[in-house]
């Protein structure tokens, strides 16, 4: 377990990373390279190589109930009526079980929608990009930067003061949030997480990295990713949440509210319809599927973190055929684990 337990005698003004228990090499454990060859096929590479999502039986189902709920007076009144559902039943329903994952207070969070996340966190760092830095964690996300025009002001770069901080919520580097990470949030002006496979975790985990992440929160814009940690990629949803205090909420409120008119109400109503307790079950299996498959081929077995990403620090020289699981010295495999 990344997070293990708090020590109540430390005091509440230190980090909260010091207040737990972390074994951090246990994260990217060092493995030989000819163990990691060895468990992978020359047609393995490919498919362990980009981070996709696993579709759920009962996210297909929920969007099949959205299509029902369409009539033609839905269509007619989405800039109207539709949007009153967004902000009335939608955001209130999201926001409910956002905290039944993570125990956040959101009552003072104000959301926003757009075409679908990666929409959303490009254009939130165009605008921060204009004038500022925007530092990306090595190793993570590398949408963060692709969709961006002036990409001079991004940066890799853990020195994150004076800047906006952009990681996802765990890391896709490695599935975790690390102290390293953590502190590097801390260290910014502004973070922008990317909230993709949070619901994939551990439920122990999940409320640990959310207790965690508590003293940022109010800095963050809090984006959504429904296509990674639900599942829903067949018609998508951009969501962000951020304080109604926050600068760039009060900087940029018109053109978030114009944006929220388009919001996908196929995407909402699927959400609103999502079984999260099937969604659940069927990470268990995941899970343990990938823990078989680790143990199987005498890869060291990393229980705590997204079952989707395990990486390992490789000894020894980089094959050519596995050169595409290496970014920033890690070797990752992003896993996609049977259906049923």
């Amino acid at each position: 377990m990344l997070l293990a337990r708090t020590d109540p005698t430390l005091s509440a003004g230190k980090s909260v990373f010091k207040q737990v228990i972390v074994w951090q090499d246990s994260v990217e454990p060092t493995v030989p390279i000819e163990r990691i060859s060895a468990a992978l096929r020359d047609d393995d590479i490919e498919r362990f190589r980009p981070l996709l999502p696993v579709g759920y039986q009962a996210t297909a189902a929920a969007y099949q109930s959205a299509i029902e709920r369409i009539q033609a007076k839905t269509l007619s009144t989405h800039y109207t009526e539709g949007i009153e559902f967004f902000q009335n039943e939608f955001v209130p329903f999201l926001k409910k079980s956002l905290v039944q994952l993570s125990g956040w207070d959101l009552h003072d969070y104000v959301a926003y929608a757009a075409g679908s996340d990666v929409d959303f966190m490009t254009h939130i760092i165009e605008a921060v990009a204009a004038e500022n830095r925007v530092c990306l964690f090595p190793g993570d996300w590398y949408g963060f930067l692709v969709g961006a025009s002036r990409q001079e002001n991004i940066q890799w770069d853990i020195n994150s003061q004076g800047a906006m901080a952009c990681l996802c919520i765990p890391s896709v580097r490695n599935g975790h949030l690390t102290p390293d990470m953590f502190e590097f949030l801390e260290r910014a002006d502004t973070c922008l997480l990317n909230i993709n496979l949070y619901p994939t975790l551990g439920e122990a985990e999940r409320y640990a990295v959310a207790s965690t992440l508590k003293p940022i929160l109010s800095k963050s814009i809090l984006s959504v990713s429904f296509s990674r940690g639900f599942g829903l990629t067949a018609s998508q949803l951009g969501i962000i949440l951020i304080h109604r205090d926050h600068p760039l909420r009060k900087r940029f409120d018109t053109q978030w509210r114009w944006f929220s008119y388009y919001f996908n109400a196929i995407a909402a109503q699927a959400y609103m319809a999502l079984d999260l307790v099937e969604l659940k079950r069927v990470d268990q299996e995941r899970r343990q599927w990938v823990h078989h498959w680790l143990q199987e081929r005498e890869l060291p077995i990393v229980e705590s973190g997204s079952y989707y990403i395990k990486s390992f620090r490789p000894q020894g020289a980089i094959p050519e055929k596995l050169a595409p699981l290496v970014r920033e010295n890690i070797l990752r495999l992003c896993f996609k684990p049977p259906q049923n």
